[in-house]
């Protein structure tokens, strides 16, 4: 009897270690991506991979345009390449929190004149719903941003010098 008792509980204990230890599941809607610098077209504009998540393959392509400018304006590119440049446009602390206004507006609709889609065949992109969370997708576009442009309508809209 008192080997049996020892049994049953050493094989709870084993399964609730074998089934309690497992990795939890990440869902690519929810992993954080960072852009990646493809290349420099020497014409002021730069070839960058970003990452988008949303509910749906339109939100998710707005928000990987929006990640790209909002890390070559803020943050610098870090990954990839060296052509594209580290350092951010706006270097200026707090530029993003005291021109709240502008930037909301430049995100709604004006950032789409310095981000295009560059020239990749539709069956290279990305697309991974996971149906076991809220059903966010990842999406992979290869940008073309127009630095150039971007910096001077910065200039021009005093947010930098």
């Amino acid at each position: 009897m008192k080997l049996k008792f020892t049994f049953i509980i050493a094989a709870l204990t084993t399964f609730v270690v074998l089934t309690g230890c497992r990795t939890p599941e990440k869902s690519s809607g929810y992993y954080k991506y960072s852009v990646e610098c493809l290349g420099n077209e020497n014409n002021g504009n730069i070839i960058v991979k970003s990452w988008g998540t949303g509910r749906d393959r339109n939100e998710a392509e707005a928000n990987a345009e929006k990640n790209a400018l909002k890390d070559i304006m803020f943050k610098g590119i870090r990954n990839g390449k060296e052509e594209c440049g580290s350092r951010p446009l706006i270097v200026k602390p707090n530029t993003l929190e005291n021109n709240e206004v502008y930037f909301n507006r430049f995100f709604t609709s004006t950032y789409k004149k310095f981000v295009a889609m560059h020239r990749e065949p539709l069956l290279d992109r990305t697309f991974n719903p996971n149906p076991r969370t809220n059903k966010n997708v990842a999406y992979a576009l290869t940008l073309t941003v127009d630095v150039s442009m971007l910096k001077s309508h910065l200039v021009r809209d005093n947010i930098i010098d």
